[in-house]
């Protein structure tokens, strides 16, 4: 149970990373122009600040150096996780004289991913929680697809109607489908999991799907 709870909780942190870092980026990008900016008498924090000593010292920076840390937090749990997927395949490697490529990890940043060995023909499902693995022959995977779930919106569509004959207008709406929760999904041939589901950006998914079918077709 505290494997579970260890690996749902490294799972939540690891899919948070992500855009915590992407968005406090943003951020201290933002905050950092409008400083500098500011330091030549252009934007808003001119208006309220009139020296140097008084913009190192204003909120903006507080903003700034907190949007920092954030990134700075999140980009180094990214790392240390990556450091030891690839340390673990490299571990993998030694002990079975192996070939798994540690520069591809289908799943990363999730605590699970697989890894391929296209030379011996092997992939393995490993976990970082408690660095344990499984290596399977290709012909474990019975195939893959790219996931994705459809949402409805009604949007305006920039014309107007018009609704009487005074010549009032409102504007008119049209229905819009997004996609959105891209994901690889893969079929094994697991009886107790048959379905692999690995979430990601639609162009992540994409390209993996095509670097699938590169390293079992090739």
């Amino acid at each position: 149970m505290a494997s579970v709870w260890k690996t749902a909780g490294m799972g939540a942190a690891a899919g948070l990373a992500v855009p915590v870092a992407g968005l406090s980026g943003l951020a201290a990008a933002g905050f950092a122009l409008i400083l500098v900016l500011a330091m030549f008498g252009v934007g808003p924090a001119r208006l309220s600040q009139t020296s140097l000593w008084g913009l190192l010292t204003s909120e903006l920076m507080l903003y700034l150096l907190i949007s920092l840390a954030i990134f700075t937090l999140s980009f180094r749990f990214l790392a240390r996780l990556q450091a030891r997927c690839q340390a673990l395949v490299a571990k993998i490697n030694a002990q079975q004289g192996l070939s798994f490529d540690a520069g591809q990890l289908l799943g990363y940043p999730a605590p699970a991913f697989l890894v391929f060995d296209r030379q011996h023909r092997k992939l393995a499902v490993c976990s970082i929680v408690d660095e344990t693995w499984r290596i399977h022959d290709f012909s474990w995977l019975l195939g893959w697809r790219m996931t994705w779930r459809e949402v409805e919106s009604m949007e305006m569509n920039g014309g107007s109607r018009q609704v009487n004959a005074s010549g009032m207008s409102v504007p008119t709406f049209e229905r819009t489908v997004r996609a959105k929760n891209f994901a690889i999904e893969l079929q094994t041939a697991d009886p107790q999991r048959p379905v692999l589901s690995f979430p990601m950006s639609r162009r992540a998914a994409e390209t993996w799907c095509a670097r699938l079918n590169a390293i079992f077709n090739g």
